[in-house]
């Protein structure tokens, strides 16, 4: 984890000025405006639809349940999704705030960033899947962050993923990256990646997109610069045009690696060292939890995740002629083929 949290805990604020009747949240402590009956009212903005943020959504409701808060009974879930669109995250919070949620809750980086432009700051808001919640505006440490705000942070393993690239190809010189310079959580995460990439005498080769459609280009112009591999770090673009990306890595037999457990059964990805986004969901449904039976965000720390996942894919190794060592085959979580 590149952020430690180095500050003491804030002294509790009270934000919802106690907890409420049958230890649920009450409505009128977080939310000026009239909300209807019931249980209490979740607003959940999902950035863009895809296995891993999807892994996290499921993580994050059955962590509810596992506190007692099973939809649709104990819990009133408001699901938006996005469509990776900044301005529709927008009007997703200010849509959910019309229909009086008691918290807000932020599958990823940009939506969190979106909820905290907007809400007001009596409305608690949770997130996970959500690498750099710093630069979404959450604080700048695990215990010095905004009173009404708790969640997971998920920064990708990057150092691990680096020597793994090592382990598999002994001698590797340089990788390549393909990103979006424009999200936040992907520039934090390649600055990162340099760093780490520093002091193993990696060279990182850079090739910024706009967008998924970019993809095949900028892994074409790495791969004809020669890199010794391609890695990916958390960005939305390559999580959506990922199969690009693996396949680029066929065309060019170049070990791809990825963050995101989900994309090993793509062809073309040799390898992943990521967590797992499932279990990233149910610690932030369990924070949710906490909040929802009075405590405040602000005598909470953020929780880094540390459920680590190794996968492998022998079959992307045959066909890019790549030996994968047996001790290494051993200790994955995964292999396919």
């Amino acid at each position: 984890m590149a952020t430690t949290a180095g500050a003491s805990r804030r002294q509790a604020l009270g934000l919802l000025g106690g907890a409420a009747a049958a230890g649920t949240l009450l409505a009128a402590g977080c939310n000026p405006r009239r909300r209807p009956p019931g249980p209490p009212r979740l607003g959940i903005v999902q950035y863009v639809r895809g296995a891993g943020p999807d892994a996290a959504r499921r993580g994050f409701v059955r962590g509810l349940a596992k506190g007692g808060f099973r939809a649709p009974a104990g819990v009133t879930l408001l699901e938006r999704f996005a469509a990776g669109s900044m301005a529709t995250c927008r009007a997703q919070v200010e849509e959910l705030l019309e229909a009086g949620v008691d918290m807000l809750v932020a599958i990823g980086t940009p939506p969190l960033a979106a909820i905290l432009a907007i809400a007001p700051a009596r409305v608690p808001v949770v997130f996970c899947y959500c690498s750099n919640p710093w630069g979404a505006g959450a604080g700048t440490s695990y215990t010095r962050h905004r009173p009404n705000v708790v969640g997971t942070v998920s920064t990708n393993p990057l150092a691990e993923q680096l020597d793994l690239a090592s382990r598999i190809r002994p001698g590797l010189a340089s990788v390549g990256l393909v990103y979006n310079p424009s999200e936040a959580n992907a520039s934090f995460e390649a600055e990162l990646l340099r760093r780490e990439a520093a002091p193993r005498s990696l060279a990182v080769m850079v090739e910024p997109v706009a967008g998924p459609a970019e993809v095949t280009r900028a892994a074409d112009f790495l791969a004809g610069h020669r890199v010794g591999a391609l890695v990916r770090v958390g960005d939305y673009a390559t999580s959506v045009g990922f199969p690009a990306l693996a396949a680029a890595g066929l065309r060019h037999r170049l070990p791809v690696y990825s963050v995101d457990p989900s994309d090993i059964t793509t062809p073309g990805c040799l390898a992943v060292v990521g967590w797992d986004p499932e279990a990233d969901g149910a610690q932030a449904g369990a924070l949710a939890v906490q909040v929802l039976r009075g405590r405040s965000p602000a005598t909470m720390a953020f929780v880094p995740v540390t459920r680590k996942l190794l996968l492998l894919n022998r079959r992307t190794a045959r066909a890019i002629g790549v030996t994968l060592p047996p001790p290494l085959l051993r200790q994955a979580d995964r292999v396919e083929g």
